[in-house]
């Protein structure tokens, strides 16, 4: 179900020039949702529903709570499931109730504490999101892997694909500029995660020392080089997608022929 604040970020992008087609595509909803956002400022209240009365779950309670602060110390790897709470309850503190009521504690307790984010709109020829991925292709000597460069408008969700023989910055660079040239302009910003070809040092915050040649592309075409903050490749939502959508819709199953290049809607 969708929040108010859902429902500001849909209206904000309508504001901003976005088409009704183009929100339902980035926002990943249906035109008939977009609509009724764009009707109203927020969302109808949910319907209330009776809290089921679990007795049971009481006593047990404070002991989920201090599994769960445990676990935030824990290897990612290494923390509780839900079977595994309700295994350690029913063993080590004689809990008689159902796994069905821990589950639900503890997708209540974890929803709650869980990191969101905000689709935001972006100005068209604002922001170029740029990413590599990999794919394998079958050559008569055998299967290879295939890097591919990446790089999608913010704004339509346009992008232009590139595959390449490494990833080298030489490789960047000359993926960077065919892009501009196949969509007949530069951007004013580019996006990047973090990689050594591109920024050589992660300094404070989103301050990066750049590697030179691709600080001189930067220079030359006037735009601004941005990166996403560390383990936060949902900064750059759109190149991402296009990532998956080349590995499962065009390089599935896996081709024989080597594609140079190929751009698609």
């Amino acid at each position: 179900m969708l929040t108010v604040d859902d429902y500001g970020a849909i209206r904000r992008a309508r504001r901003d020039g976005m088409s009704i087609r183009q929100i339902a595509r980035q926002f990943e909803h249906s035109r008939k949702t977009v609509r009724h956002a764009l009707n109203h400022a927020e969302p109808p209240p949910a319907p209330r529903t009776r809290e089921r009365n679990a007795p049971l779950m009481g006593p047990v309670e404070p002991i989920i709570d201090q599994i769960l602060i445990d676990d935030e110390t824990a290897p990612p790897k290494q923390r509780h499931t839900a079977a595994q709470v309700f295994r350690r309850l029913r063993d080590e503190h004689g809990y008689r109730g159902g796994y069905a009521q821990v589950q639900r504690y503890l997708l209540k307790h974890r929803r709650r504490e869980r990191e969101t984010f905000l689709p935001l709109g972006h100005l068209p020829g604002q922001r170029l999101e740029a990413d590599f991925g990999h794919i394998y292709v079958d050559f008569p000597e055998g299967r290879r892997q295939i890097p591919f460069l990446v790089t999608t408008w913010a704004y339509s969700n346009y992008p232009f694909v590139l595959a390449l023989p490494f990833e080298r910055t030489e490789a960047i660079l000359e993926g960077m500029v065919t892009a501009f040239e196949f969509f007949g302009c530069a951007p004013r910003e580019v996006w990047w995660d973090n990689p050594k070809t591109v920024a050589t040092l992660i300094l404070l915050g989103r301050q990066r020392q750049l590697h030179p040649r691709y600080a001189a592309l930067a220079s030359h075409f006037a735009f601004d080089p941005r990166f996403c903050m560390p383990a936060r490749g949902n900064e750059k939502p759109d190149a991402e997608s296009t990532v998956k959508a080349v590995q499962r819709r065009f390089a599935t199953p896996v081709p024989k022929d080597y594609w140079c290049q190929f751009c698609f809607r």
